[in-house]
C-alpha cells in the first residue's frame, strides 16, 4: 500500500511540475518555468528512489527464501 501511495505522490508531483512549467512557457514567466522543472524533477527522483527501494526489498526477500531452504 505504501508503494502505491509513494508512486501516486511522485506522479502527481511530476504532473504539477509539467503544468507549472507549461504555464511558465505560455506566460513567459521564467520563475514558473524553473519552479515547474524543479518540481517535475523532484517527482522523478522520488519515483526512482521508490523503485530502487522496492527492488532492494524484493531482492532481499528472494535471497532469504532461497537460502533459508538449504
Amino acid at each position: 500500500m505504501n508503494v502505491v501511495k509513494n508512486r501516486v505522490s511522485s506522479r502527481s508531483r511530476q504532473a504539477r511540475g509539467r503544468a507549472r512549467e507549461l504555464y511558465g512557457r505560455l506566460t513567459g514567466s521564467r520563475r514558473h518555468q524553473v519552479a515547474g522543472r524543479t518540481e517535475r524533477l523532484r517527482g522523478v527522483v522520488h519515483e526512482t528512489t521508490t523503485e530502487v527501494a522496492d527492488w532492494a526489498a524484493t531482492a532481499a526477500r528472494d535471497a532469504q527464501r532461497r537460502f533459508r531452504t538449504r
